[in-house]
């Protein structure tokens, strides 16, 4: 039998070289799956579909209304805050929307004239709401995978999960873990 003493610290412990090697080794350990559930569920309840990004590679955010343009304007302007880009987009979607059925000629009756052609006018204007607000969830895509990636969150991390590491900054969760089998599961010489 062999007999191997190591001493494991925690993040706050290690020195200040350990420490850059332990968040640039685990850097990636927030986005290992499902960070995005949550900017997914905010777009949800606006009424669209987020159906993938790119935060690299290609560079987009796909998406869909599930309801309609006016909807998800009016879902954004009751539940995000004034300051957000997705609220400036959406008012200023309504503000032109509105401007444009106010200024469309209009018939010896007081119809509005031309209908086609004011619903292809509308029609590019949530268009072009949709692209922006695709936009909008892309910057809040990179922003969250920035955070969750930065110094910050993997520390958090590292302290709400009582990480150890050893000396040099390396992991050590595993080494704790086997330190601690009890004796009956280890083998006898």
């Amino acid at each position: 039998m062999k007999t191997i003493e190591l001493h494991i610290y925690l993040f706050p412990e290690l020195s200040e070289e350990a420490q850059e090697r332990a968040l640039d080794d685990q850097r990636f350990t927030n986005v290992d799956s499902f960070w995005w559930d949550n900017i997914y569920e905010d777009a949800r309840q606006i009424g669209l579909k987020i159906k993938g990004f790119e935060l690299e590679n290609g560079y987009y955010c796909n998406g869909e209304f599930t309801e309609n343009a006016c909807f998800c304007a009016g879902k954004i302007l009751d539940s995000h805050g004034e300051s957000t880009e997705t609220y400036q987009i959406a008012l200023s979607f309504r503000t032109e929307r509105d401007r444009i059925i106010a200024d469309w000629p209009k018939d010896e009756h007081g119809e509005l004239a031309s209908t086609g052609d004011l619903d292809s006018e509308l029609d590019r204007v949530e268009d072009d709401f949709l692209t922006a607000i695709r936009w909008a969830y892309h910057s809040l895509l990179i922003q969250e995978y920035n955070f969750l990636t930065g110094d910050k969150a993997i520390t958090e991390t590292f302290e709400a999960q009582d990480c150890h590491f050893t000396a040099d900054g390396r992991i050590a969760t595993r080494l704790e873990k086997l330190a601690n089998v009890p004796a009956q599961n280890q083998e006898q010489p």
